[in-house]
């Protein structure tokens, strides 16, 4: 389900938290300075991933963190679009299939440079192909979460897609092979 993740200030202390309705969390929490929010499709990820980088700075018995600018700077980066790692378990997917898609396409364009026969070609780059998917089924992530960071429940269902896109790009290439 959608929502904010939001970064504020009160006094010298901070707060990662999230929210269905980021105005009315403000009012509530009357923060000294909105720092950084995002909407978001998953925003327990992302509020449980910062979370969990900055607990050694957490004050026991309180949701506040004690952070330093460089922390703030740093957590500040996270909320940016354009960070490192994808806000939403579909993004990971989609990253996994891309990588799926450039195996088969360099690796055909090889082996077919290569002459080693068309239907080998394809047949070997399925193969390769399959292989970020196997390593999304097995680790449940292709680079863009920490499997902490995550439900069981998420994990699963990524490692099921991974699952059944790997053997479907294997039963792919072991026809192919056997057409040749």
């Amino acid at each position: 389900m959608s929502g904010y993740v939001y970064l504020i200030r009160v006094g010298d202390l901070y707060r990662i938290g999230k929210t269905d309705n980021l105005e009315k969390k403000i009012k509530k929490l009357k923060p000294d300075e909105l720092l950084k929010s995002i909407m978001t499709k998953e925003p327990e990820t992302l509020e449980a991933r910062l979370l969990r980088k900055y607990k050694s700075q957490r004050i026991p018995e309180t949701g506040y963190l004690k952070l330093s600018k460089r922390q703030i700077r740093e957590c500040k980066k996270q909320f940016d679009l354009k960070g490192r790692l994808p806000h939403t378990l579909e993004a990971e997917v989609s990253i996994t299939l891309f990588a799926s898609f450039l195996s088969f396409l360099l690796l055909s364009l090889i082996l077919n440079y290569l002459n080693l026969g068309f239907l080998k070609a394809i047949s070997y780059s399925f193969v390769a192909a399959s292989l970020p998917m196997v390593v999304l089924f097995i680790t449940g992530s292709f680079g863009g979460y920490f499997s902490e960071d995550l439900s069981l429940f998420s994990l699963l269902t990524n490692r099921i897609k991974g699952l059944f896109m790997a053997i479907a790009m294997l039963s792919m290439a072991y026809l192919i092979f056997n057409l040749g």
